[in-house]
């Protein structure tokens, strides 16, 4: 509470994830990607269909994200996306699933009786998605905030290779130049 934003911003680079965390998400991106690259998107659902509805450009539906995540895939090069949602409609996820072919991560069947476990398991997700070469977020959502810190304070990553949906430049400006190749574990 007393420790001001500045002071805060330059000590996040210390503050990570237990290493069990990085080496499971680590293992993942490996057995998944290789050296592929790959983009990762936080498709943000359940609350926020309620809480977010009346805000312009938080809610994605499924065409809007995968018109998000192709013109970024087109931009980039790049084959692969990594899905982290917490979307339940069978319906939304079937459409993505056709359009995108998302890899994702499953909870361990003890998430559904452990708040353990599937916090374990929401931190390998951002750490997954902080790997990622590209990323697409989720307005106003904290987790895709705790990505984008993860991305930039621990990975390294430069600010314009991550986004968020809605706020994609328009299909008229230039591409920008692909970014170096991601580094895959924090330093």
């Amino acid at each position: 509470d007393q420790t001001g934003p500045s002071v805060v911003l330059r000590l996040r680079p210390w503050v990570r994830f237990e290493q069990g965390v990085y080496d499971a998400a680590a293992a993942f991106v490996a057995k998944t990607f290789g050296t592929e690259p790959f983009v990762a998107i936080h498709w943000r659902r359940t609350d926020f269909l309620t809480a977010r509805q009346s805000q312009p450009g938080v809610l994605q539906s499924p065409a809007e994200l995968m018109r998000h995540a192709r013109a970024l895939m087109k931009q980039h090069g790049v084959a692969h996306v990594y899905l982290a949602t917490d979307n339940t409609d069978g319906g939304e996820m079937a459409r993505v699933n056709a359009g995108l072919q998302p890899t994702r991560l499953e909870p361990p069947a003890e998430a559904a009786e452990s708040l353990r476990a599937r916090a374990v398991h929401a931190n390998v997700e951002i750490a997954i998605c902080a790997m990622a070469d590209y990323f697409l977020g989720t307005q106003t959502s904290s987790f895709s905030l705790a990505i984008t810190e993860e991305r930039q304070a621990v990975f390294g990553h430069a600010a314009g290779t991550g986004a968020e949906m809605g706020l994609l430049p328009s299909p008229n400006q230039p591409p920008s130049p692909p970014s170096p190749p991601s580094p895959r574990l924090p330093p």
